[in-house]
């Protein structure tokens, strides 16, 4: 681009688009609850977590993470679970809320909440340039 500005050329379309458009129209933000949930032992909790401005997240990967442990909780991409790398304790235990997934929605389901559960969870996907973390408080 530097060569083609010193010959007069003109600079190609999608070159004059990065330096017009603000960040999170090229690449999506990933946005949580902003407060803590709260949830009791045993109960299913949903872990909200969201695409702005909203995209089609099917074709997408999506981690969630143990944000003390860096450890793997649900892994999804295009369309398949992926569970090589998920920790043990929540084997059989997530699901990523698929109804939602098209219209940008990644929000987790943790089944059976564990009094271990308690703590933050950070959603990252892809090729967005943020993460969001989501606070979980187990009681009881």
């Amino acid at each position: 681009p530097a060569q083609m500005l010193q010959r007069g050329l003109p600079l190609p379309a999608h070159l004059l688009l990065l330096h017009v458009l603000p960040l999170p129209l090229l690449f999506p933000q990933v946005v949580g609850p902003g407060q803590p949930l709260t949830a009791t032992v045993g109960q299913d909790v949903v872990l909200p977590c969201h695409l702005s401005p909203q995209r089609d997240a099917r074709t997408l990967e999506v981690r969630w993470i143990r944000h003390s442990l860096s450890e793997t909780v649900h892994h999804y991409r295009n369309g398949e679970d992926l569970y090589g790398e998920q920790m043990e304790a929540y084997v059989g235990r997530t699901e990523l809320a698929r109804d939602g997934l098209s219209a940008g929605s990644l929000d987790l389901r943790i089944k059976g909440l564990r009094p271990s559960d308690d703590g933050q969870y950070i959603c990252t996907v892809e090729d967005s340039y943020n993460e969001a973390i989501v606070e979980l408080e187990v009681s009881g």
